[in-house]
């Protein structure tokens, strides 16, 4: 089976440079910071997918159209339930990401998946296993300052593999978005 989810991939200059950013926060919260080449946001999770169904879920995706996401991230939150640093992004629901979210969950359930359906919160894991006591003395969220603005020209299935570092993330395929009038 593979762990399979759909997302917005920063290019991997950007993700450097914001992990880099958010490095003095990490160090003082003793948080592991991931690695630049795993920082998504999460449009669709799959779950765990027999390989032989993996055509379907190509297949359903190629057929998904949206213009290209432009995601502002301005502040830090830390998710204690989770045990990540990440930043957060505001985006009204009518914006370009939120309508990839929803086609794609769309179209992974036209061909039979069951993703986990959970409104698409535009957000990048950065850092996780904070020590918890250092976490409870900040007043959350922290301000990124200057916000970090993030423009996702496709989005990408990602492969999910625990090890004993952590999950490694890597794309399966990638498919690109368009400007409106696109094709």
């Amino acid at each position: 089976m593979l762990r399979l989810f759909f997302a917005l991939q920063p290019a991997l200059e950007q993700s450097r440079a914001l992990v880099e950013k958010t490095m003095p926060l990490s160090a003082w919260l003793r948080a592991v910071s991931v690695p630049p080449e795993n920082v998504h946001a999460t449009l669709c999770f799959i779950g765990a997918c027999p390989e032989e169904r993996v055509d379907a879920l190509l297949a359903a995706a190629s057929s998904v159209r949206g213009a290209p996401a432009m995601l502002h991230f301005d502040v830090y939150e830390y998710w204690r339930k989770a045990q990540v640093l990440c930043a957060t992004a505001a985006e009204d629901a009518r914006g370009a990401a939120y309508a990839l979210a929803r086609e794609i969950c769309e179209r992974a359930t036209a061909v039979g998946f069951t993703p986990n359906i959970k409104p698409f919160r535009p957000h990048l894991t950065l850092a996780r296993k904070a020590d918890p006591t250092l976490v409870a003395s900040l007043d959350w969220p922290q301000p990124l300052e200057p916000g970090f603005v993030v423009r996702c020209e496709k989005f990408v299935l990602m492969e999910s593999r625990r090890g004993e570092r952590g999950s490694t993330y890597s794309v399966v395929k990638s498919w690109p978005l368009y400007a409106e009038g696109g094709s």
